[in-house]
């Protein structure tokens, strides 16, 4: 198995991160953006956004909307793209989970992403 690594500020984490996964994921410059900045969210405001229960609560849209410098009906449009592709979970009671296969695990300052292509015939 082959390994390339690269050292990032933490600033710069999320974004490169999404930047990684973007290959297969193909989301615009904007989705992508909104991604980034919702996983720095999550990871900052963890114990928050878990009480509440819904990654998307109306504190998060709003400081998503005031980093990523996109309207409501813009961030309405990039969130459902983002279920789309599986990133975001709609929950039954209309609130929203992101997809632990997304989340990005940081163990000793470390974070390994591992891409298995399957060659077919």
């Amino acid at each position: 198995m082959k390994a390339y690594q690269k050292k990032i500020s933490k600033k710069k984490f999320y974004r490169e991160y999404v930047n990684v996964l973007n290959g297969e994921l193909r989301l615009s410059h904007r989705e992508a953006d909104v991604f980034s900045v919702l996983l720095q969210i999550n990871a900052e405001w963890g114990n928050m956004v878990e009480q509440i229960g819904n990654v998307l609560s109306t504190d998060v849209r709003r400081q998503l909307m005031r980093e990523t410098r996109i309207t409501k009906t813009n961030l309405a449009r990039y969130i459902n793209i983002l279920v789309e592709k599986g990133i975001l979970v709609q929950n039954e009671d209309d609130s929203y989970t992101l997809n632990n296969l997304f989340v990005p695990e940081i163990i000793d300052n470390v974070c390994d992403i591992m891409f298995r292509i399957e060659v077919l015939d």
